[in-house]
């Protein structure tokens, strides 16, 4: 690939700039690592991860499996890499060529275009579901289009008594219409917890946040998987889904796991510095992908550049929870008997509708989901097992 020394050339500097400044960063670490565990000491929890638990009722367990099943499952990861480093032509495969796409496909998704084919993917949730979704579509709760000064990303916004208005910044691309996939997964759990729930419990934790919404995106990969006749697209669509669970759940497991491993530093009394952390993060990187990748010294400072290990500590495992939530959940409604399916899609529009009123474990177990279980991991990692072995498939009829 010929644009692969621009690549290294870039990562190398970014990277750079964050391991001319370590010690700082990991002085920084140390202080928030450091304040974490006197708060678990004098509320007497035993260990961080506990006292960070605690609110929401979650079992460390639940942490504890979880990255335990991730780093156990990490085979189908290690053949999507190889699979890459082939089809790409590259001698040596690096971190920086993880999201390079793997053919080139420049088809538009206009927006007027793809509502019918999104509301039709919501049919396994039922027709009062997808009327929800035609109706959020044609009740300008929608605001679609980039416009100077408007913020970036995309966002349902809950609006109590009325219903949520999605910000978007919709631009043609498949990115674009899973976001906006995505987007009104948030916003059929609030407009189902609204009108079910006072506004007090009206509202929902993270830790089942992005249940409906991942959901969401799946049901529309499927659907768009099972009509196209474009191989080149159905290669791009895997390629998506594929990426989605690499970034959403192993990734975000990674990092659960380095934040675990670096509490559990500070717990002990270990000293904590720029190389130590430096390490355990290279140490945990190379445990994932194992052989399928030439690793360059400049990952390994990674660590530094996440904000969410800062700013908001134990954070980032409730994306893969969330992940796993779904995967488990849409087993259940996609696959099975009749009734089976049904009873599954009454069960996740029951935690919908609950919004806030429960603790989320309680609320997830009602649903047919217990993450205190390797379960719900294990279901992703099937899921990305599928997903290769089709694009493998795929790439080898091109």
């Amino acid at each position: 690939n010929r644009h692969q020394p621009d690549r290294a050339a870039a990562f190398h500097a970014f990277h750079a700039t964050f391991a001319a400044n370590a010690n700082t960063y990991a002085a920084v670490y140390n202080g928030v690592l450091q304040r974490d565990w006197f708060v678990a000491q004098a509320r007497q929890f035993k260990s961080t991860l506990e006292a960070a638990l605690h609110s929401n009722d979650i079992p460390p367990a639940v942490v504890e499996n979880l990255v335990a099943t991730a780093k156990a499952g990490t085979e189908p990861l290690r053949r999507y890499h190889r699979l890459r480093k082939r089809v790409l032509g590259l001698e040596t495969y690096h971190a920086y060529d993880q999201l390079v796409p793997l053919i080139d496909c420049d088809r538009k998704y206009e927006y007027s275009k793809v509502i019918d084919e999104i509301v039709e993917s919501m049919k396994p949730l039922g027709p009062d579901y997808q009327r929800s979704i035609r109706q959020a579509f044609e009740g300008r709760w929608i605001d679609v289009y980039e416009n100077p000064g408007k913020r970036s990303g995309a966002y349902s916004a809950p609006v109590y008594g009325v219903h949520p208005y999605m910000l978007l910044n919709y631009n043609d691309t498949l990115d674009s219409v899973f976001t906006l996939a995505h987007e009104l997964g948030h916003s059929m759990h609030t407009m189902l917890s609204e009108a079910h729930q006072p506004f007090v419990y009206s509202d929902y934790t993270i830790f089942v946040a992005e249940v409906p919404s991942t959901l969401s995106e799946m049901l529309f990969f499927d659907h768009m998987l099972s009509r196209t006749t474009d191989q080149r697209e159905r290669i791009v669509l895997l390629q998506h889904a594929i990426d989605d669970i690499v970034g959403t759940f192993f990734r975000q497991c990674l990092f659960a796991d380095y934040e675990l491993q670096a509490h559990r530093l500070a717990e002990q009394g270990e000293p904590i510095t720029g190389e130590t952390l430096s390490r355990m993060y290279f140490d945990l990187f190379k445990a994932y992908h194992g052989d399928s990748m030439t690793y360059d010294d400049s990952a390994q400072i990674t660590w530094a550049r996440v904000p969410h290990f800062f700013g908001s500590p134990y954070y980032v495992y409730q994306y893969a929870t969330c992940y796993a939530s779904s995967a488990q959940l849409i087993q259940t409604i996609t696959s099975g008997t009749v009734d089976e399916r049904r009873n599954g899609v009454e069960r996740f529009l029951e935690l919908l509708r609950a919004g806030g009123s429960d603790y989320p474990m309680n609320l997830l177990k009602r649903a047919g989901v217990d993450l205190s279980t390797p379960a719900p991991a294990e279901a992703v990692v099937k899921q990305l097992d599928r997903c290769v072995t089709q694009l493998e498939q795929e790439i080898e009829r091109l």
